[in-house]
């Protein structure tokens, strides 16, 4: 193959994939370095080189002759460049009271908290990362926050309330969701048909309750789709409950410490959540609003099988060998064929015949409807 028309003095990354009757293969990257152009390698030795040793001649007697050259800090460039002010509400620090924590990862930390904001004091989450965290994971939570601004307040979105950002370490304040993950609230709910015990902390969560908390979750992802944001890890570990067990999607954004948990497999594509990806996310690394139609396929078989693990018993290659030849998770016990339906419908290999957010909010409310519970969001 020749292929014409590249840039010269370019490296371009060339990868080759076999494609026969079983299959597709990971395939090769190739590198390749395409050769200079003649008349830049003139112009260089004619008119920049003299130029650049003449600059450097001055740059060195200059410096000679100076008193002291301070550097400033490569930590202190960063610092800046970290800190500077965006479009969200800048709270003062002793606004922000920390109590207990909620979770941490590798790098990450999550407290329970409250935030005075003028003489209203609300509850709410504080997310900051660890004193031993490095710049890359600080602009993780960073590039959050400004995805956060993006997105906007919405009753099933964790919304972002404001930031300190002025001193180091930054706190981003978010929506406090008093009942905690959704992923735990389910496997005790199944745990507790099985096992004679006594816990406040478990839900109980009726047919019609699993449809509200997945209609919520539709409804945040619509909002989310209407901002132009993909998740890109739509799971019920990343969806918490409010008040009123109101189901919010969380973690957005976020480069999670994926290291911390079983859920994220290691693939040629790094560690991913393969058990909710869509097939083309698999295998050609694609991210849209239909891929996370897929992942909230998942969510509701999550949902209605009381947290269960998906794909049990198969790893990362055979769960795409599984979904190629047409398989697919089977109907959980108890769930409805309606239910069901709506499900398998996310699954479809064509993404553009998967529904949008806004169908499966419709379908979920008329699910509602026949079973006379209420709608209103």
């Amino acid at each position: 193959m020749v292929v014409e028309d590249l840039e010269p003095s370019s490296e371009y990354a060339i990868r080759l994939s076999i494609n026969n009757r079983y299959g597709r293969s990971d395939g090769a990257i190739i590198k390749q370095t395409t050769l200079p152009d003649t008349f830049m390698k003139k112009l260089i030795l004619v008119i920049v080189l003299p130029l650049s040793l003449a600059v450097f001649f001055v740059v060195v007697i200059c410096l000679k002759f100076r008193p002291i050259f301070r550097a400033e800090k490569p930590d202190q460039i960063e610092k800046t460049e970290m800190l500077l002010q965006g479009d969200w509400v800048e709270l003062e620090r002793s606004e922000v009271k920390l109590d207990e924590m909620l979770g941490e990862g590798a790098f990450g930390e999550v407290y329970k908290g409250e935030v005075q904001i003028g003489v209203e004091k609300r509850p709410c989450a504080v997310k900051k990362v660890k004193e031993n965290a490095t710049t890359l994971e600080k602009r993780d939570l960073l590039n959050e926050l400004k995805i956060m601004v993006t997105v906007g307040e919405h009753s099933n979105v964790v919304s972002l309330i404001g930031a300190c950002t002025r001193n180091e370490p930054i706190l981003v304040i978010v929506r406090l969701a008093e009942n905690g993950c959704l992923l735990s609230h389910l496997r005790k709910n199944r745990e507790r048909q099985y096992i004679n015990f006594k816990a406040e902390s478990a839900v109980h969560f009726t047919s019609v309750d699993k449809i509200t908390i997945a209609r919520d979750v539709a409804n945040g992802m619509l909002h989310l789709s209407n901002k132009k944001c993909v998740h890109r890890d739509l799971a019920a570990r990343n969806v918490l409950l409010g008040k009123n067990n109101v189901a919010m999607v969380s973690d957005f954004g976020l480069s999670r410490d994926v290291y911390e948990s079983g859920e994220y497999e290691n693939t040629s594509g790094g560690m991913l959540p393969v058990r909710w990806m869509a097939i083309e996310s698999l295998e050609d690394y694609i991210y849209t609003t239909q891929t996370d139609v897929w992942s909230f396929g998942v969510v509701l078989w999550e949902i209605e099988s009381g947290g269960r693990k998906p794909y049990s018993g198969l790893g990362g290659i055979e769960i795409v060998d599984f979904l190629k030849s047409g398989k697919r998770l089977q109907q959980p016990d108890g769930c409805s064929d309606e239910i069901y339906q709506i499900m398998t419908s996310c699954w479809n290999l064509k993404p553009s015949k998967r529904p949008t957010f806004q169908d499966l909010v419709t379908s979920l409310e008329q699910e509602l409807e026949k079973r006379g519970a209420s709608t209103h969001t």
